[in-house]
Protein backbone atom coordinates (compact mmCIF):
# COMPACT_ATOMS: atom_id res chain seq x y z
CA UNK A 1 0.00 0.00 0.00
CA UNK A 2 1.40 3.35 -1.02
CA UNK A 3 1.36 6.17 1.48
CA UNK A 4 0.01 9.49 0.33
CA UNK A 5 2.28 12.49 0.56
CA UNK A 6 0.99 15.28 2.73
CA UNK A 7 0.70 18.59 0.97
CA UNK A 8 2.42 21.49 2.62
CA UNK A 9 0.20 24.44 3.38
CA UNK A 10 1.37 27.62 1.77
CA UNK A 11 1.58 30.59 4.05
CA UNK A 12 1.13 33.93 2.37
CA UNK A 13 2.50 36.95 4.17
CA UNK A 14 1.17 40.36 3.27
CA UNK A 15 3.48 43.32 3.39
CA UNK A 16 2.23 46.61 4.71
CA UNK A 17 2.26 49.44 2.27
CA UNK A 18 5.13 51.83 2.94
CA UNK A 19 3.27 54.61 1.16
CA UNK A 20 0.46 54.60 3.73
CA UNK A 21 -0.18 57.98 5.31
CA UNK A 22 1.70 57.84 8.62
CA UNK A 23 -0.35 60.65 10.14
CA UNK A 24 -3.77 59.13 9.43
CA UNK A 25 -4.98 57.00 12.36
CA UNK A 26 -8.08 55.01 13.22
CA UNK A 27 -10.04 56.29 16.20
CA UNK A 28 -12.99 54.60 17.87
CA UNK A 29 -15.79 56.53 19.52
CA UNK A 30 -17.30 54.28 22.19
CA UNK A 31 -20.62 55.03 23.86
CA UNK A 32 -20.23 53.27 27.21
CA UNK A 33 -23.92 53.26 28.13
CA UNK A 34 -25.22 51.60 24.92
CA UNK A 35 -21.97 49.82 23.95
CA UNK A 36 -21.91 51.49 20.54
CA UNK A 37 -18.64 51.65 18.55
CA UNK A 38 -17.99 54.11 15.71
CA UNK A 39 -14.70 53.98 13.80
CA UNK A 40 -13.24 57.00 11.98
CA UNK A 41 -10.02 57.96 10.23
CA UNK A 42 -8.46 61.23 11.35
CA UNK A 43 -5.19 63.12 11.35
CA UNK A 44 -4.01 63.23 14.96
CA UNK A 45 -6.26 63.62 17.99
CA UNK A 46 -7.23 67.16 17.01
CA UNK A 47 -8.80 65.85 13.78
CA UNK A 48 -10.67 63.16 15.71
CA UNK A 49 -12.00 65.74 18.17
CA UNK A 50 -13.19 67.95 15.30
CA UNK A 51 -15.11 65.02 13.79
CA UNK A 52 -16.53 64.17 17.22
CA UNK A 53 -17.74 67.77 17.60
CA UNK A 54 -19.31 67.68 14.11
CA UNK A 55 -21.37 64.64 15.15
CA UNK A 56 -22.95 66.74 17.93
CA UNK A 57 -23.51 63.77 20.26
CA UNK A 58 -25.64 64.30 23.34
CA UNK A 59 -24.32 63.37 26.80
CA UNK A 60 -20.63 63.74 25.97
CA UNK A 61 -19.72 62.19 29.33
CA UNK A 62 -20.97 58.80 28.01
CA UNK A 63 -18.44 58.76 25.14
CA UNK A 64 -14.79 57.69 25.14
CA UNK A 65 -12.28 57.99 22.31
CA UNK A 66 -9.75 55.22 21.64
CA UNK A 67 -6.79 55.09 19.23
CA UNK A 68 -5.66 52.04 17.24
CA UNK A 69 -1.91 51.62 17.67
CA UNK A 70 0.26 50.82 14.68
CA UNK A 71 1.85 47.78 16.30
CA UNK A 72 -0.91 45.68 17.81
CA UNK A 73 -0.09 42.34 19.48
CA UNK A 74 -1.11 39.39 17.33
Amino acid sequence: MKMKKKKKKEIVKYKRSKTKDKFNSVYMFHHIKHDLHLFINAHYLDGAMEKFDQCNFQDRKNWKIFLECGQQPA
